[in-house]
């Protein structure tokens, strides 16, 4: 009876925890890979899920990163032009609901307000 119910809270503790599948790692490594390629020198870069999106945080030089912060509109442009272009790869990887964000950090801090989604960008084009 203990082990009936042991395999019973299991299974619904395992149905209940999301899954990342083999897609999702294929789809992170892609956009790692390519955003490597374009990617400023010195700046550093850690991409990840989250809520429905890769989301890529870039951390350049700690002056040029202050400097870019004050300047949003250099920031806007830095940042779209490391998006992938429409024809990339990484598109075919994503669901339709999912995007492309791109999120400068300064000194460890970032703001919502500062991201930027790839897909709206591709849409606004």
């Amino acid at each position: 009876m203990q082990c009936r119910l042991f395999l019973m809270t299991f299974a619904a503790i395992a149905a209940a925890v999301p899954r990342a599948h083999a897609g999702d790692a294929t789809a992170l490594e892609t956009l790692r890979n390519e955003l490597e390629h374009k990617l400023p020198s010195k700046w550093q870069m850690h991409v990840r899920w989250r809520d429905g999106a890769l989301l890529a945080s870039f951390m350049p030089p700690y002056q040029e990163a202050f400097d870019l912060w004050y300047r949003p509109t250099d920031l806007l442009g830095k940042m779209s032009a490391l998006c992938p272009e429409p024809d990339a790869g990484i598109w075919r990887l994503l669901r339709a609901d999912e995007d492309i964000v791109m999120e400068p950090t300064v000194g460890g801090k970032t703001t919502l307000e500062m991201r930027l989604s790839c897909r709206k960008q591709l849409l606004d084009r």
